[in-house]
């Protein structure tokens, strides 16, 4: 298991290359590459650009572990949804082209989930929605993600995660585990992750703490998550993915200066998380 995380508030402040050369420096050995920043989810950058950059990534020592695509994935406005939907098949191209075996794709969520008939109609337009996908990643060799989404929503539960994941009966997708949206929802991520079982055994995850109220996306003990019993739930189901912090909002008031000091701290305890998950792993 590496430890992974996403590359915005680095990349923000010194670029994509010198990200690397940071999270090497830090003991980060992977990388979560936001698609959602606006330059990389359009066609602004050729092919080799991102070839080129996983090719730089790799020898800097830092892994392309996952990517992100761009979202919200749907809006109520054709228009918009169409130029969306373009955007996320180029993010599944810059993805495949840098090296990234999968990369998450949020499910469309543009009508309001508690209105009566529209949790059907979501269902629905989901799986046309990834569907429709399936011929892109099939042809760039990399797999879907399907993150569960905080409060209320088409993914929010893992059942419903589940229910999704399972008709549209596709190896071209797996799971992104979200552990701080699903604290979001009331549900205990230990059994979520149980709950999921073997659709997350070969996805990922987006590791980040809150206290139940906001979706703060900070460091693991800096809320109400429970991590050991996070890490046992991991090491239970067999999971042969990676530790990916989406955690970047712990940096948020630290000085530039001290950057690189947070992200050898923020190693340091998903390092620590890691050695658990390798305990139980061992200790079943």
């Amino acid at each position: 298991m590496l430890l992974s995380a996403n590359m915005i508030k680095i990349h923000d402040t010194f670029g994509m290359k010198k990200t690397f050369d940071i999270f090497a420096q830090a003991g980060i050995q992977g990388m979560d590459f936001n698609n959602d920043v606006a330059e990389y989810c359009t066609q602004e950058h050729d092919k080799q650009f991102y070839v080129d950059l996983g090719n730089y990534a790799r020898e800097a020592g830092v892994s392309i572990c996952q990517a992100h695509a761009p979202f919200a994935s749907s809006y109520t406005e054709e228009e918009k949804a169409a130029k969306r939907f373009e955007e996320i098949v180029q993010g599944i191209k810059n993805a495949s082209y840098l090296g990234a075996p999968m990369i998450v794709v949020h499910p469309c969520c543009h009508l309001d989930y508690s209105v009566e008939g529209n949790p059907e109609k979501l269902f629905e337009y989901n799986l046309d929605f990834y569907k429709r996908l399936i011929p892109y990643a099939e042809e760039c060799g990399i797999k879907i993600a399907i993150e569960n989404i905080g409060r209320v929503s088409i993914t929010s539960t893992p059942e419903r995660l589940n229910r999704l994941y399972d008709a549209l009966d596709n190896p071209v997708f797996t799971v992104c585990f979200d552990v701080g949206h699903c604290l979001l929802q009331g549900v205990d991520p230990a059994e979520a992750i149980r709950k999921i079982g073997h659709r997350l055994v070969d996805g990922c995850t987006h590791v980040h703490d809150n206290f139940g109220d906001t979706d703060a996306h900070t460091l693991p003990f800096y809320g109400k998550v429970e991590w050991e019993g996070v890490m046992k739930a991991l090491a239970d189901i067999d999971y042969k993915g990676d530790l990916n912090y989406e955690a970047s909002a712990f940096l948020k008031n630290v000085p530039t200066a001290l950057y690189s000091d947070g992200l050898a701290y923020m190693a340091k305890v998903g390092h620590y998380l890691i050695s658990r998950f390798e305990y139980y792993k061992e200790n079943k």
